[in-house]
């Protein structure tokens, strides 16, 4: 659900089915605003709640006037707190049974709630569910803090319950600033709304001033109210995007080798680039890493130039065919393929012993598949094993690929490797020796090792009379 202007506010739709906080002085626009969400939910027939203790039904009547009867009645609801002829105490537990009842109403699937629905659904369910309550100034003066904070906390939860969208509004600086602060942290998100007056034309104003558990910068947009009452946006053409996130720069960009930065980004930007070597041109990195278990594979001597272009494609079918046969490969449906030119790097998020599983059914089937071909057709391979976070990205053709520092220990382990060693990462390795007897037999310590920039990690090797080499590693300089 689309909450209006929020591209412009956030930079992407991440707010949707979230309770929003809309706060700014009289006058700003908050009302038609909340007009607006109300009159495109019932549009796309979602169904829309709107409470409100200073409107009457009329009145409510003609904030919907432009649309059809049929419609307004079937998909939405208007409620006054204050209106209902009970006891004065009584009024918001009644008023929180009427939105209970009519969320239930709603038709939402079950999946999507948590709370039992009443017997009767509607025929006809809507979609989704919008709530507007505008606004809680207004309900602040009539009922008081400790009732209207005790009331909000519980609709808050039962919104999340129906996955609705809702927008609260609340007229500052008329509540007290740490009324507003106590208020304001029981909501998923909070807008701000300004006016401006510049001597010759008033200029109305939004940001996003904060998002629940992510980064933001907010950034003040421009809005206009139309004769009609609706509500549109200054469409941006100048927005400056992070060279590693992708998102627009809603402040003044950081600028390094000619490329824009948010200045929280900037510092990971030059770490990834120093410590891993690696080009990140073209890609955008999440704040949200995956962690996996990792198996990095390639062929021994496959860049020797006296094999043939068509020699060399042969072996990494090959390869890749067997690869896919073995049984670990097959078990996890959620695992990572990278194909890495001369061989590939396969991630299991689930469990650490599929790279162990799969490195030692490969080397069994390529003992067979070597049996009987000579040194020029037999496949030699080295394989590096480790665990650790990595990101998804979008690569430069904006195809989903991952990247990160459990995919370069991989390579760095698999690296030390010579002809059949299956190396182990020390972060794998002593789990999986913790897990079974067996392991504690073929996973045997053989000290420290230096690798790229100067770091040095503590390797294992795998083998046994069946798959592995027993000889320790050719130490190289890097």
């Amino acid at each position: 659900m689309q909450i209006p202007g929020l591209i412009h506010l956030a930079g992407k739709d991440t707010m949707s089915n979230s309770v929003l906080l809309l706060t700014g002085a009289s006058g700003t626009g908050k009302s038609i605003y909340c007009r607006q969400f109300l009159l495109e939910g019932i549009s796309q027939n979602d169904y829309c709640i709107y409470m409100s203790s200073n409107l009457t039904v009329d009145q409510y009547d003609d904030l919907v006037s432009n649309l059809e009867k049929g419609i307004v009645s079937k998909n939405s609801l208007f409620i006054n707190p204050y209106i209902n002829e009970i006891e004065e105490s009584k009024k918001l537990s009644f008023t929180m049974k009427e939105v209970t009842s009519a969320l239930n109403r709603s038709g939402v699937p079950l999946k999507q709630r948590f709370v039992s629905p009443p017997s009767s659904i509607a025929t006809n369910p809507a979609k989704n569910v919008r709530f507007i309550c505008d606004s809680l100034t207004h309900l602040l003066a009539l009922f008081g803090e400790k009732s209207i904070e005790t009331f909000i906390t519980k609709l808050y939860f039962s919104l999340k319950s129906f996955n609705a969208s809702a927008i609260f509004t609340l007229s500052t600086p008329s509540t007290s600033e740490y009324e507003t602060n106590r208020i304001s942290s029981i909501f998923d998100g909070i807008l701000e709304m300004k006016l401006e007056d510049n001597g010759e034309a008033l200029t109305r104003r939004i940001r996003m001033l904060s998002i629940k558990g992510m980064h933001h910068d907010p950034m003040w947009i421009q809005f206009n109210i139309s004769n009609e009452g609706n509500v549109s946006f200054h469409k941006r053409s100048n927005y400056v995007f992070c060279f590693l996130c992708k998102d627009p720069i809603y402040d003044t960009p950081v600028m390094y080798t000619e490329l824009p930065f948010h200045a929280h980004h900037l510092e990971i930007y030059k770490k990834l680039v120093k410590i891993y070597d690696f080009d990140l041109s073209g890609i955008g990195i999440p704040t949200e890493p995956i962690n996996a278990n990792f198996f990095f594979i390639d062929i021994v001597g496959l860049s020797d130039p006296l094999l043939s272009v068509n020699k060399q494609r042969e072996k990494i079918e090959t390869l890749n065919s067997l690869i896919l046969s073995c049984e670990a490969f097959k078990m996890d449906d959620k695992k990572i393929i990278l194909p890495t030119g001369d061989g590939m790097v396969v991630g299991f998020p689930l469990n650490p012993e599929l790279p162990l599983q799969l490195a030692m059914q490969l080397h069994r089937e390529l003992r067979k598949y070597n049996y009987e071909k000579n040194n020029e057709d037999s496949i030699i391979v080295r394989i590096g094993l480790s665990t650790g976070p990595v990101f998804t990205v979008n690569d430069i053709k904006n195809n989903q690929n991952y990247w990160g520092p459990g995919i370069i220990l991989a390579r760095r382990v698999m690296d030390i490797g010579n002809e059949w060693h299956i190396l182990i990462a020390d972060n794998l390795a002593e789990t999986l020796i913790a897990l079974k007897e067996e392991y504690k037999k073929t996973i045997k310590l053989i000290g420290n090792y230096r690798i790229k920039h100067g770091q040095e990690i503590r390797l294992y090797s795998l083998h046994s009379n069946e798959f592995g080499n027993s000889e320790l590693p050719i130490r190289k300089d890097f």
